[in-house]
C-alpha cells in the first residue's frame, strides 16, 4: 500500500515539474523531444526562441461557467484540459502534442518553442482557426489548414504548407538545402520573399491566376513551339532545392529580399 502511494506521489511530482501553470501561462519541459505538434488551436502564433522549454501564453478571456456546471468537469471529445487554459498537452517519446479542447471565443495562443525543434501545425476545422503565424523557425515546418491564412517570417525551411481557403505569405531568411519546400493554397494567393542568393529549382503553378516575380529566374532554353502551361519552371542561382509554389485560383508572387 505504501509503495503504491509513494509511486502515485512521485508521478504527481514529476507532472508538476514538467508542467507548470501560472495564470494564463503554461510551460512544458522538453527532454529529448524533437518535434511539437499543434492541433486545432485557434488563432495561434508559433515563435522559436533561445530556450529549452515550450512556453504557452493565452490571451483568451476566462468564460463564465454556468451555475449548473458548479463542481463538474468540462468534457471534450478531444481530451481533458490539463493546462487550465483550454489545451491538452501530451508528451511522448519523440514529440509533444498540443491540442485545443475548450472553445474560446476571443483571444490568441502564443507558443514559444526551442529553435532546435521541428514544428507541425494542423487545423482542419470547418470554420474556426483564423491565421496561423510562425516566426524564426529554422527546423522542419509542416502546416495543414482549411480556413486558415498562413503567415511565415524569418524561416528557412524545409517547409510543407497547405491551406484551402486562406492565403500564404512566407518570408525566408535563407532557403535550406536539406529538403524540398512546398507552399500550396487552393483559393488564396501565395506571396514568397527569398534572399537574392537563394539556390532553388522553382515550380510556380497558377491554373486560374498569374505569376509575378522580380527574381533573376533562369528558364530552360527551348527551340520551336512551346506548349501552353499554367506551370512556370526555372532555376535560381544555378539551381538547388526543389521549391514548389501553387495558387490554384489566385496569383503567385515571388519577391527578392
Amino acid at each position: 500500500m505504501m509503495k503504491k502511494l509513494t509511486m502515485n506521489l512521485l508521478a504527481i511530482a514529476l507532472f508538476l515539474v514538467a508542467f507548470t501553470v501560472k495564470g494564463q501561462d503554461f510551460k512544458v519541459a522538453v527532454s529529448g523531444q524533437k518535434k511539437v505538434v499543434i492541433k486545432e488551436v485557434n488563432r495561434v502564433s508559433v515563435e522559436a526562441y533561445d530556450g529549452t522549454e515550450i512556453q504557452i501564453t493565452s490571451s483568451n478571456k476566462d468564460e463564465e461557467r454556468s451555475e449548473r456546471a458548479a463542481g463538474l468537469k468540462s468534457l471534450s471529445a478531444r481530451g481533458q484540459d490539463n493546462t487550465g487554459i483550454g489545451l491538452n498537452v501530451k508528451t511522448e517519446a519523440g514529440e509533444i502534442t498540443v491540442m485545443q479542447v475548450a472553445r474560446r471565443a476571443d483571444g490568441k495562443y502564443t507558443i514559444k518553442v526551442p529553435k532546435s525543434m521541428n514544428v507541425k501545425v494542423e487545423h482542419n476545422g470547418s470554420w474556426e482557426g483564423s491565421k496561423i503565424e510562425v516566426f524564426r523557425v529554422s527546423g522542419e515546418l509542416e502546416i495543414s489548414g482549411n480556413n486558415n491564412g498562413v503567415y511565415l517570417e524569418d524561416i528557412t525551411g524545409p517547409a510543407l504548407v497547405n491551406t484551402v481557403y486562406g492565403g500564404i505569405e512566407a518570408k525566408f531568411s535563407s532557403l535550406s538545402q536539406a529538403g524540398p519546400t512546398s507552399l500550396v493554397s487552393v483559393y488564396g494567393e501565395v506571396d514568397v520573399t527569398l534572399p537574392a542568393n537563394a539556390k532553388a529549382n522553382i515550380s510556380a503553378k497558377t491554373p486560374y491566376g498569374e505569376a509575378y516575380s522580380d527574381l533573376n529566374i533562369e528558364f530552360p532554353k527551348t527551340e520551336g513551339m512551346k506548349k501552353m502551361s499554367s506551370t512556370v519552371e526555372g532555376t535560381l542561382n544555378g539551381g538547388g532545392v526543389k521549391l514548389d509554389i501553387q495558387a490554384s485560383y489566385s496569383n503567385v508572387y515571388l519577391r527578392k529580399k
